[in-house]
């Protein structure tokens, strides 16, 4: 008959052998959910101390808030000088010692704002007059590209390497608009690396390409990485199209004329609502949103004006033609223009002033003039800060709302002037 006791003191001796090691795993827990939690009040913490006043580490200058405009249409003169002063407050409230621009709150600034803070720097940049230290810069602007990119899969990540929980999810339109920005370097300085990572960036949207034949209306570029969600968006879809058409005008390639007309005719034929212009995105259920927004109307507009420039189809010509007049009917009515986020129209102008180089209409001068004129008037014009934030009580300016207007300014200048510059992809090509 088996000794109790001895059995009793066995289970007990186990018991008190595996006892330590789920005590050591749960204090292991408590101490990562203390260090998380810790780690989130840290940041908590510096946002709320940042949040009256975004980039609180800015000067003074940045933070004035500003006296209604009074301008009624702005000059060409006067787009370029305020093109100047914009730019040099972009520099002053949001630039680093390293060449890239601040984030929000911590950190630098993600992709999203800096390809369009870069977009101002490679537009001004060919103004007539414009000082040479500007040309100059442009290599140390775009060498901070590096710390976005993923040297390992490829793709620019939208908070870069330095960010506290990594690169954060890559997003095919960030990518688009750093593709575009580095052709356009490439244009201007003629740095044979510049052209060549557009093309690592243009293999990059490739894979976002949906293959999956069971989804409404197969095709598409994801506008994240698939992985992340379904939506297919015209932004990342337009975003490669003007990408690879730019890269066929420039390199000849074929690949790049057949991955542009594959990418337009998909956002067009999927995307295009009753009234002509460009919808958002279509879900893999099959709806497609219908909220119109310029810039998606721009990429489109620029991939065809960049088809036309390389192809000579007058077909790509007559459908940039028609889709700016539907767009800017449409910003026309009921004050959309200055509802829209400014980025947003922005890019639509960029692409305006592409078309009205190739093929220039008085209501194309007349559009670009009166996206100019509003910005002027949201700029401290002894600053050069423009204050369109959606924090109200902050009186400073946003790097991307910046970014916008240096690109208006500089959008306008050069297109009333006729100013031929060098091939480039949003500040007018030379025919």
């Amino acid at each position: 008959m088996p000794d109790t006791n001895t059995d009793e003191l066995q289970d007990a001796e186990q018991h008190r052998t595996r006892l330590p090691k789920r005590q050591v795993g749960y204090r292991l827990r408590r101490v990562a959910a203390a260090v998380a939690v810790l780690a989130a009040s840290y940041l908590g913490l510096q946002a709320y101390r940042t949040f009256q006043s975004p980039y609180g580490t800015m000067p003074a200058s940045c933070k004035v808030t500003p006296a209604p405009g009074t301008a009624t249409a702005l000059t060409p003169a006067e787009a370029a000088k305020a093109a100047q002063l914009s730019f040099q407050a972009l520099e002053n409230c949001f630039g680093t010692e390293n060449g890239s621009f601040r984030g929000l709150y911590l950190g630098p600034a993600t992709a999203w704002p800096e390809s369009q803070a870069m977009a101002a720097l490679l537009g001004l940049t060919r103004l007539p007059n414009m000082p040479a230290s500007l040309r100059a810069s442009i290599s140390g602007h775009m060498a901070n590209l590096g710390d976005y990119w993923d040297s390992t899969h490829g793709g620019y990540f939208p908070g870069g390497r330095w960010f506290i929980f990594g690169g954060g999810v890559k997003k095919y339109d960030d990518n688009a608009w750093m593709g575009i920005d580095l052709l356009d370097a490439y244009s201007l300085t003629h740095d044979s690396s510049y052209l060549a990572q557009a093309e690592r960036v243009a293999a990059f949207e490739a894979t976002g390409w949906s293959t999956n034949r069971h989804y409404p209306s197969p095709g598409g570029v994801f506008w994240q990485e698939p992985s992340s969600g379904t939506d297919r968006n015209a932004v990342s879809t337009g975003g490669a199209a003007l990408l690879n058409a730019e890269l066929f005008r420039i390199t000849g390639k074929q690949v790049y004329r057949n991955n542009a007309e594959q990418y337009v005719a998909w956002t067009v034929n999927t995307l295009t609502l009753n009234n002509g212009l460009i919808g958002d995105h279509i879900s893999a259920d099959g709806t497609v949103d219908p909220t119109v927004w310029s810039y998606n109307q721009g990429l489109v507009i620029g991939t065809y004006a960049s088809l036309f420039s390389s192809t000579g189809n007058p077909a790509y010509l007559d459908a940039a033609h028609a889709l700016a007049e539907r767009t800017i009917t449409y910003l026309n009515t009921d004050n959309r223009m200055a509802e829209e986020p400014p980025v947003f129209v922005s890019i639509f102008m960029r692409s305006l002033g592409n078309l009205n180089e190739i093929a220039p209409k008085p209501e194309y001068l007349k559009a670009m003039q009166s996206w100019a004129t509003l910005m002027y008037n949201h700029m401290v014009k002894g600053t050069g800060v423009v204050h369109e934030g959606p924090v109200a009580t902050a009186a400073t300016g946003w790097l991307i709302t910046q970014a916008s207007a240096v690109q208006a300014f500089t959008t306008y200048a050069t297109a009333a002037t006729h100013q031929q510059h060098s091939a480039t992809i949003y500040q007018g090509w030379g025919l």
